[in-house]
């Protein structure tokens, strides 16, 4: 697969070389087991369930995408991250969007460029890492699986303000938890596309497994799920399809590379 461009500038960065590196591969079997149709929605966590992502064990549809009888659809995946911390998954989603390569050694097949609304306040040191990306805006341009560039809006969102319950942040529940409103921007072949995102880290033996759910059809508004989406429309299920792929393929990356980026990084904040 051909790799997004880079300038001579980038080539002299100090992460230069995970963009270099092959990407990590799936785990055997994992894209060849994602359906050709959705699975029985008794299996998917609902958004309005999303709380029970709190619980110990596994939940019902760990891994697949599901459509529901109002048209919106879930998809799920879970990925091991060895030697994964909460801290450094909170760290990652401050450091990369500062600069467009760090985006693009995430997956530098797919990840074009972000450009991050308010860079002074992800350089603000008097804030937690964690509280530096909540409410942060990100302008992506990626291949989420539909094999063209799209124009991606991701507005990040303080756990609180999508419903979680924040007093089990930092336990052995969860140990981190990103989550987000987006916006996906069609094209002549494509509708737009609002999504609400969830990534949750929770501590495992080696690491952390990472639980991420995307609830496309739906926005956060006041702290409340909103279906966003007219009643009627079904959202095509290639589109599901290809965002599960695109997604077993860069966390898989991420968790290869993510320990070892933060520790020779983790205090590099210039782009």
């Amino acid at each position: 697969m051909p790799r997004v461009p880079v300038s001579s500038f980038d080539k002299k960065k100090s992460y230069y070389k995970y963009f270099l590196r092959p990407m990590a591969e799936p785990p055997a079997g994992r894209l060849e087991a994602i359906p050709e149709t959705p699975g029985d929605v008794k299996d998917a966590l609902h958004i309005n369930d999303r709380n029970r992502l709190f619980e110990p064990g596994d939940l019902p549809g760990p891994f697949g995408w599901w459509r529901f009888g109002d048209g919106t659809i879930v998809i799920a995946n879970k990925v091991m991250f060895p030697g994964t911390t909460g801290e450094m998954f909170d760290w990652w989603f401050t450091w990369h969007p500062i600069d467009r390569l760090r985006y693009a050694i995430w997956d530098p097949e797919d990840h074009f460029g972000v450009f991050l609304e308010d860079k002074a306040k992800a350089l603000d040191m008097s804030l937690s890492v964690r509280e530096r990306h909540w409410g942060s805006t990100h302008y992506i341009w990626e291949d989420i699986g539909s094999g063209s560039v799209e124009l991606i809006l991701a507005q990040f969102m303080r756990p609180a303000d999508q419903g979680y319950d924040e007093s089990r942040l930092d336990t052995d529940a969860c140990s981190a938890l990103i989550c987000a409103n987006g916006f996906c921007y069609g094209t002549a072949d494509t509708p737009d596309m609002p999504v609400v995102m969830s990534h949750f880290l929770r501590p495992a033996e080696g690491g952390s497994e990472l639980r991420s759910h995307f609830w496309f059809g739906w926005q956060f508004e006041d702290g409340e799920p909103k279906k966003c989406i007219p009643d009627g429309m079904a959202l095509p299920d290639e589109m599901a399809i290809g965002a599960l792929r695109h997604n077993v393929i860069e966390y898989t990356n991420l968790a290869a590379i993510l320990p070892e980026v933060y520790a020779e990084e983790k205090d590099n904040w210039a782009d």
